[in-house]
């Protein structure tokens, strides 16, 4: 009976499955550009897309099978952009019939929102070729809602002989009728955002909304208030509107990056950098690292004194990679950062790369689930490559040099 035993277990372990881990045509994959060219690199190799052209906003749908960018002809006066799909199965790129900006990819299929002016619109790709359809106009922004479903717009308040009005948010309902075929389009209000918005000793013109960004439950939409545009480039708000209790939360002061405001991985737990005053290449301060929960609502700060953070990403629920560095005046040498890794429960923070005298590195990405880190490291020369190693900053190695905007797939 023992010798049977023995042999069932040794026959269970030839059967046991073996650890899976990823192809090489599946390693996570980067679009970047490159003196006027959109870029693919693939985990192994770089390859043009497209050349001689002016790049706008890019970005990769939920599979990483198309990417969608924005064109502007290098000879061309016009200020409207093309939005071209690129198919990287079959390596072809096809151009929307008309023109458009802010394309936008649906979070569970392969459907795009766009806008041409103010007029909101949806690519739909079921069939391979590209099919518009218009959706609703006075749009200034908007977003998907966390499903893929429904759109989230707004727009924008306008100045009046009385004075401004105030931004509004709205949700878009659209399908296709299967009798009659046609676009079957619902606008709902959602929410009048006040003006002027405060928080503590803040206080903004409420003009324009914009960056949003949901959290992983889909019950907290993020977005930034801005007011007017010379304005904005010093201060604006950060705001949370909760859609189960109808809330609009003021949360802090922030300048206009998309990339400085994201939730955590699968915690209604809000990261942004936050503090107001533009930055210049040497005038870097006032940016600080901020968690925020939001019902309740707790804010905490994660950036020492004398220091500036200004990228980072969330590693898991608990900790975050975040560039920073000293802060800098106008009068002082140039700003540069290092990558740093943060715990949430603790106070130190461990430095996660060896940045060259001269260099600074930025722009972290977390990749493939928390094992492996990317980023954009500047020579001393203004010279921007890729770079990426374990999640620890282990392992370092350049992957692709002499980049400007880059965008990941394989999160």
């Amino acid at each position: 009976m023992k010798y049977i035993w023995i042999c069932l277990l040794a026959v269970t372990l030839v059967l046991a499955p073996l650890p899976v881990h990823a192809a090489p045509d599946e390693q996570p994959k980067a679009a970047f550009t490159r003196f006027n060219s959109l870029w693919l690199f693939d985990g192994n190799k770089e390859a043009p897309i497209h050349e001689n052209i002016i790049v706008g906003k890019f970005s990769w749908s939920f599979d990483g099978k198309w990417l969608v960018y924005e064109v502007r002809q290098l000879a061309s006066d016009s200020g409207d952009a093309e939005i071209w799909l690129y198919n990287s199965e079959t390596k072809s790129s096809t151009k929307l019939k008309i023109v458009g900006h802010d394309p936008m990819w649906n979070p569970v299929d392969h459907t795009l929102a766009f806008l041409t002016g103010s007029i909101l619109c949806v690519v739909e790709l079921s069939s391979g070729t590209p099919v518009i359809h218009q959706l609703t106009g006075g749009v200034s922004n908007f977003t998907w809602d966390g499903k893929g479903v429904n759109l989230i717009a707004s727009a924008s308040a306008a100045l009046f002989p009385d004075g401004w009005s105030h931004p509004r948010l709205y949700e878009v309902h659209w399908g296709i009728e299967k009798e009659a075929h046609e676009m079957d389009v619902k606008v709902t209000p959602l929410h009048t955002i006040g003006s002027p918005l405060k928080y503590e000793d803040i206080s903004i013109l409420s003009v324009d909304v914009e960056n949003f960004s949901w959290s992983h439950d889909g019950k907290n939409l993020a977005m930034v208030v801005a007011p007017t545009a010379s304005w904005s480039a010093d201060s604006n708000m950060l705001s949370v509107y909760v859609k189960e209790n109808k809330l609009f939360i003021p949360l802090g002061e922030v300048l206009l990056d998309p990339n400085w405001i994201k939730w955590a991985p699968t915690k209604p737990l809000l990261a942004s950098i936050q503090g107001g005053g533009r930055m210049t290449s040497k005038g870097v301060k006032n940016k600080v690292l901020t968690t925020s929960t939001i019902i309740p609502n707790y804010k905490k700060t994660h950036t020492p004194k004398g220091f500036a953070d200004v990228d980072f990403d969330w590693l898991d629920d608990e900790r975050i990679i975040v560039a920073r560095g000293r802060e800098t005046s106008e009068d002082s040498q140039e700003f540069k950062s290092s990558l740093y890794l943060i715990s949430l429960k603790e106070k130190e923070a461990k430095k996660v790369t060896n940045t060259p005298d001269g260099s600074s590195d930025g722009e972290p990405t977390v990749l493939q689930e928390g094992s492996l880190l990317a980023w954009v490291r500047e020579d001393a020369e203004g010279r921007r490559h890729i770079w990426r190693s374990n999640a620890d900053g282990s392992n370092g190695r350049l992957l692709v040099e002499n980049v400007f905007e880059v965008v990941w797939f394989g999160k």
